[in-house]
C-alpha cells in the first residue's frame, strides 16, 4: 500500500530534519515524498494513506495555507497522520477553530487517555512546536502532556494528529500507522 509523505516545509532544507527521518522509518514500504507546493488533489488521491510531516519552529507558512490544505485533504477518505504542524493543519480543516500559543521544546511525559491504534501506555516524546490545538467535539483526545494535547483522532475518520515528533524517539507510532 502506498503512502504519501507531504512536507509542510516552506524551506525545503528543513525536510532533512522533519521529512526524511519519517521516510527512513518507512524504509522499504512503498512511499513517495512531495512538498506541499507540488501536491494536488489528483496526486493525493492516488495514495492509500498520507502522512503530513512537521516543519521548523520558524516556519509559519502552513498557517496561511489552510484553505489550500482544506482543498487538498478534505475529501481524502483514507488514513491520514499529521505530525506537529500536520496535526495543526488537520485539526484546523476537520473541526477545530484556532490554535493556542504554546511553545514546547524538548522531552515531555505523555499520558495516554484512550486506547488507540498508534500507541499505548505513558511514554516520553520529543516536542518542538509553537502552537497546540484546542479540544473539540470533532476529535477524541488520545493523549496529553502537562501543558497540552499531544494526540487526537477524528471521531468518525481514520485521521490522527500527534503534536510530538515520533521520528526522534517513537518510531513505532509511524510503523503502527501503516497498519491502519
Amino acid at each position: 500500500m502506498s503512502t504519501l509523505l507531504i512536507s509542510t516545509c516552506e524551506n525545503r532544507l528543513s525536510e532533512r530534519e522533519f521529512v526524511y527521518p519519517i521516510s527512513e522509518i518507512l524504509g522499504d514500504n512503498d512511499h513517495d515524498i512531495l512538498n506541499f507546493e507540488d501536491c494536488s488533489k489528483e496526486i493525493v488521491s492516488k495514495y492509500n494513506r498520507v502522512i503530513l510531516c512537521g516543519t521548523s519552529l520558524q516556519d509559519f507558512a502552513y498557517i496561511s495555507l489552510l484553505p489550500f490544505f482544506d482543498t487538498l485533504l478534505k475529501n481524502f477518505e483514507r488514513p491520514i497522520l499529521g505530525i506537529c504542524s500536520g496535526m495543526q493543519i488537520l485539526t484546523s480543516i476537520f473541526g477545530i477553530s484556532g490554535l493556542i500559543d504554546n511553545v514546547e521544546i524538548g522531552m515531555v511525559e505523555v499520558k495516554t487517555l484512550e486506547p488507540n491504534k498508534l500507541f499505548d501506555g505513558n511514554f516520553e516524546a520529543y516536542n518542538l512546536h509553537n502552537y497546540s490545538v484546542q479540544d473539540s467535539d470533532k476529535f477524541s483526545v488520545l493523549a496529553k502532556s502537562e501543558s497540552c494535547i499531544q494526540a487526537v483522532k477524528h471521531v468518525s475518520k481514520e485521521i490522527y494528529g500527534i503534536s510530538f515528533h515520533p521520528e526522534v524517539r517513537n518510531e513505532k507510532i509511524v510503523s503502527n500507522f501503516l497498519l491502519i
